[in-house]
């Protein structure tokens, strides 16, 4: 399971776009932090009753190749934590995140990112 989605870079090109799975406690933006990767958080996204979050960040581009290394082992580290049903409903999630994506950018040519603003429809793949 993919547990982030690359949207592609931002306007000014320093950024990438991302959203991820974290669960209510935020265990994965807290190892991104620790991590001493550059990020921005834009918005998280829940439903009620829900205990995992869709999470959209701007990631400095220097960072790209840190947080994709972090993401893995975030894997690892949500069986410790006691969440193992997070590659099994998380993946449900992220199947549903990208099946609305795509639905948009074939609907549209452009993709609306939860953070604001639109990129074209071939950023993602």
């Amino acid at each position: 399971m993919q547990n982030y989605i690359d949207l592609g870079k931002t306007l000014l090109g320093g950024w990438e776009n991302y959203v991820y799975l974290d669960t209510e406690d935020l265990l994965a933006a807290n190892l991104i932090r620790r991590c001493g990767i550059h990020v921005r958080l834009m918005q998280v996204m829940a439903r009620e009753n829900e205990k995992y979050r869709l999470v959209a960040v701007k990631v400095l581009k220097k960072d790209e190749i840190k947080f994709r290394q972090v993401m893995e082992d975030l894997k690892g580290m949500m069986l410790l934590y006691g969440n193992r049903d997070y590659e099994s409903r998380g993946g449900q999630l992220m199947e549903i995140t990208m099946g609305i994506i795509r639905r948009e950018a074939a609907r549209t040519g452009r993709i609306q990112l939860p953070m604001g603003g639109t990129l074209r429809a071939g950023a993602v793949t």
